[in-house]
């Protein structure tokens, strides 16, 4: 299960408000546009700072790739970690903000202060500055907390989507993503027998209709659904082009400035909103009610399951649709077959013309590029593992435990035994071999296994695995039993495979695809387990 915590942490507030003063200014840089100075004085006057930190905080953000992360406050002259109000004075501030301050009698927050540091006293406890409380209070969801003091209607005024059409001007203003069960039955690869269903997660530009990315999986929609999405979506298509042997034109690439989704857990996570936030990227929620804000996206999937239906094995859009077709005794395609498939029927899409545009999305697309603010430099791989999903762990002298499996970095040595708590970790179940731990400052490093001998495996295999000791009765060490099962199942998966083959090679010699012996049609060989190749690197890793 992963956490749902508050990985954005108490300085989260200040570093999004000095990222939204400063993240245009970083973008106009970029861009080239004209001269800064008129800017830096707004921020000057704004942030409260001088114009040398101003200009310090600027590069800290270019240098980063704009993460929201990299402008939290740092303490000169401490520790790492070190807290400075006490988590009794945070109990009695959040208790006064939630019972006092969120009411529609709507007290001032001067009036809560003084209440906070009356109670604090009154403890025996270190009486919090007004600007702590405000931090505390800015951390707070700002939808909710106008809710409370001037109720619903007002909150949906402020904060909900303009209803109707979607006002986006530019490509990347507003992308809409969504999850849909794809009207198709793929196959093994291995024996191409039916296996069921997929899932798709696309992502679609409102400005160009251009879909920006996509996602195929046999796996429920989740987190790590959204990130390799996501990051599809924001990457250069060039190398995926190129996999698939395309000349077509596929130039979506960068962050999007909003993305719109609907109200599944996987959107709803507050891990999932803080690394929004920590990419400046805004979030907004289909309101209950408003079938037209999800409209965009929901065509697409109209239209791409229109293609679908046109393949062997397709479940069609109902029963009626499919009528006596037999979908699963139809079906051809493997899992990565059907994906190419996929890309290259985007690719198909984006060069068509769109009957609301009058031209391909992919040319309003280059129209409009011209007009678009320069995007701040980042790191791909950082922002696909900011969208993973997570737990909070201790940096034990062992190293971070996670899953019953031990992680070590030697960068984790200074922060053993930490006071202030838990870290971020971050994992791809796809491969537990590496894990992403979020430091000082949002810094991220990796962390291998610290036992060697246990091989890269997938969540879903580690935990059979397990299950398969448990069912065996063995004890000890995980780390050590997984080692030994893993490592008995991929030989056993190994010789099934080559068995298989050497089978199928001995009746092409002695052709018994035609007047075969009764002895020879009727036996079977071992058949292969579909486990992935989990051995290989599923991505490109770069260390940091």
């Amino acid at each position: 299960m992963e956490s749902d915590g508050d990985e954005f942490g108490t300085s989260g507030a200040e570093a999004a408000r000095r990222a939204a003063v400063l993240r245009p200014l970083v973008q106009e840089y970029f861009a080239g546009i004209g001269s800064l100075e008129s800017g830096i004085r707004d921020a000057v006057w704004e942030l409260g700072v001088s114009r040398a930190t101003v200009w310090r905080w600027i590069r800290r953000l270019a240098e980063e790739g704009g993460r929201t992360s990299s402008l939290a406050p740092r303490k000169r002259g401490r520790l790492a970690g070190t807290v400075l109000v006490s988590g009794e004075v945070e109990v009695v501030i959040e208790e006064h903000l939630t019972r006092y301050y969120l009411r529609r009698e709507r007290p001032s927050l001067e009036r809560v202060v003084k209440e906070i540091r009356n109670a604090c006293g009154a403890m025996g406890l270190l009486m919090p500055t007004r600007r702590t409380v405000q931090r505390r209070l800015d951390a707070m969801d700002a939808r909710e907390v106008m809710k409370a003091r001037e109720g619903a209607k007002a909150a949906r005024h402020r904060f909900a989507p303009v209803t109707g059409s979607h006002r986006a001007e530019l490509p990347l203003d507003i992308v809409q993503i969504d999850h849909t069960p794809a009207d198709i039955i793929l196959v093994d690869s291995f024996e191409r027998k039916p296996i069921g269903r997929p899932w798709v997660t696309l992502a679609i530009d409102i400005a160009t209709r251009l879909v920006t990315g996509y996602y195929v999986s046999f796996e429920a929609p989740s987190r790590l659904s959204i990130a390799l999405c996501l990051t599809r979506a924001v990457a250069p298509k060039a190398e995926l082009l190129a996999d698939l042997e395309s000349k077509a034109e596929w130039p979506a690439q960068g962050k999007p400035r909003s993305i719109h989704v609907d109200n599944g857990s996987d959107f709803h996570s507050r891990a999932f909103k803080g690394a929004c936030a920590e990419w400046g990227i805004d979030l907004r929620y289909r309101p209950p009610g408003s079938p037209h804000f999800g409209g965009h996206i929901e065509r697409l999937i109209g239209t791409m399951m229109g293609a679908v239906h046109l393949l062997p094995g397709t479940t069609q859009s109902s029963v009626a649709a499919k009528g006596s077709y037999d979908a699963e005794a139809m079906a051809t395609m493997t899992l990565s077959e059907f994906d190419s498939w996929f890309a290259l029927e985007i690719c198909r899409y984006n060069n068509s013309i769109h009957s609301s545009l009058g031209c391909t999305p992919v040319a309003k697309w280059e129209a409009l590029s011209g007009e678009m603010a320069g995007d701040i430099p980042f790191d791909m791989e950082a922002f696909r593992v900011s969208f993973l999903p997570s737990e909070l762990r201790q940096v034990r002298r062992d190293g971070i435990h996670l899953f019953d499996l031990r992680y070590w970095s030697d960068a984790l040595a200074g922060h053993v035994g930490r006071k202030d708590g838990k870290v971020v970790v971050r994992y791809d179940p796809r491969n537990l071999s590496v894990i992403w731990v979020e430091l000082d400052g949002g810094r991220c490093i990796e962390a291998r296994y610290r036992n060697l001998e246990i091989p890269p495996v997938s969540l879903w295999e580690y935990r059979e695995a397990m299950k398969t000791a448990r069912a065996l009765g063995r004890t000890g060490s995980n780390e050590l039993v997984l080692a030994e099962l893993i490592r008995q199942q991929r030989q056993i998966e190994g010789e099934s495979r080559q068995l298989t083959k050497a089978e199928r090679r001995s009746r092409e010699r002695k052709g018994t695809l035609k007047g075969s012996s009764p002895a020879d049609s009727t036996f079977e060989g071992l058949r292969p387990v579909d486990t992935g190749d989990t051995s290989r690197p599923l991505f490109k890793v770069e260390r940091w």
